[in-house]
């Protein structure tokens, strides 16, 4: 095995072009006795329509541009029976965690279209690589540091990876070094265990980092509801939550402080808030308002108090990924915010070519909420040209009128 390991090396090196050795000499890839792969298939899954109220709320979702990407994906051709199916092996149902010998990390995109070669690559010699450590588990997904990336990136490879941060205590973790640091995500890695600094390696791409045992989650699918359903569990117990009391109308307010991206403010907000805290006394819920730059509790509180939601309220924004905390069933209404002049795209997802039907982010928290088999509901909205909304209170009645409570 030794000289067949030898000849192999040999015979990739002498092959390499020369406009290549300057990149590749670092490794040599190779499938062999020490490489393993831990694999399962889920089901194909669907995802439901929003709820509407309105007519006009169901015409401009059948013109947005994830209906337009996903409607041939319905059955019958009739999306309002089941939803949106999801069945490609890659992308949504193949969940596999791989671990490497002597495996080596250098700048490759932690998704399900994971190198085939890159996932099997190993180091010949210590000398090739930045830094060598006993355990690296990889979750070097984009932005990995801010609360909204870490829930809708991190969390499903967590799902499935979590035993390993248990197995092996000393493991370094690994996370893209990005332009946020948000304190929830901190917390969620202390209190799964990581809590001393120098096991998170805040990784940059221009380190290749080597591991004597590489453990790789990165082909997990990103959107899957066992994964989620899994992820969200995870959370749960880290705070040993057991009892859901169900019974607060949490308002997610974005204003002009701690949003990071600019508009998406509500301009007509004190109209909304009275109408929010009428709704909440007559259907005996407690109203809260939560502004994450102002709630400087633990991450254990936030977690307690959104899984306590009947309902969350707001426009789209990263703090409505606290809807991951909520349970099943919990009411989700999302204010969509569009321009007036490209009607089918929401303002998140504005591109130069509107008949361009690519996947957009704007579509997240209802992704996510269905996934978690929450309720939700899109309360669609022309933004200003400051890319503000006034909240039509008609139609926000309506939707609230249509909700159905329970105790």
């Amino acid at each position: 095995m030794i000289l067949l390991y030898q000849m192999c090396f040999l015979i990739w090196y002498f092959n390499e072009n020369e406009s290549n050795i300057k990149d590749r000499d670092y490794f040599f890839t190779a499938i062999n006795s020490e490489f393993e792969q831990i694999s399962r298939q889920l089901e194909p899954f669907a995802l439901k329509l929003p709820n509407f109220f309105d007519k006009d709320s169901r015409d401009w979702f059948s013109n947005s541009t994830f209906y337009k990407r996903y409607s041939s994906q319905c059955f019958d051709n009739d999306c309002d029976k089941i939803g949106f199916y999801f069945n490609d092996p890659k992308e949504h149902l193949n969940v596999s965690v791989t671990l490497v010998q002597n495996g080596v990390y250098y700048d490759d995109s932690c998704g399900y279209n994971y190198d085939e070669k890159a996932l099997r690559r190993t180091f010949v010699s210590e000398n090739h690589v930045s830094a060598i450590y006993e355990q690296v588990i990889i979750y070097t997904v984009p932005d990995g540091w801010s609360f909204q990336h870490f829930l809708d990136g991190i969390g499903p490879k967590l799902a499935i990876s979590r035993k390993y941060l248990d197995q092996y205590p000393d493991s370094k973790v690994l996370i893209i070094k990005g332009p946020r640091f948000d304190r929830s995500v901190q917390d969620i890695w202390n209190l799964l265990g990581v809590n001393r600094s120098d096991r998170i390696v805040h990784y940059d791409r221009r380190m290749k980092i080597g591991a004597k045992l590489l453990i790789n989650p990165c082909r997990t699918p990103g959107i899957h509801p066992f994964l989620w359903h899994s992820a969200r569990s995870m959370y749960w117990s880290l705070i040993n939550l057991q009892k859901f009391q169900s019974n607060l109308l949490i308002y997610v307010q974005r204003t002009s402080q701690n949003a990071k991206n600019g508009g998406r403010l509500i301009q007509n907000e004190n109209l909304v808030i009275d109408y929010l805290h009428e709704y909440a006394q007559k259907s005996s819920l407690i109203y809260i308002e939560y502004d994450h730059s102002k709630h400087n509790e633990n991450i254990e509180k936030q977690i307690e108090l959104f899984s306590n939601a009947q309902i969350i309220f707001g426009i789209h924004g990263g703090a409505l990924s606290n809807i991951n905390f909520a349970p099943s069933k919990t009411i989700i209404i999302e204010i969509m915010p569009y321009r007036s002049d490209k009607s089918s795209l929401p303002i998140v997802c504005s591109k130069s070519d509107p008949n361009r039907f690519t996947p957009c982010g704007g579509y997240s928290y209802y992704v996510q909420a269905k996934l978690l088999n929450q309720s939700y509901w899109i309360l669609p909205s022309v933004v200003d040209q400051q890319n503000n909304v006034n909240v039509n209170m008609t139609k926000l009645r309506l939707l609230f009128n249509s909700l159905t409570i329970s105790h």
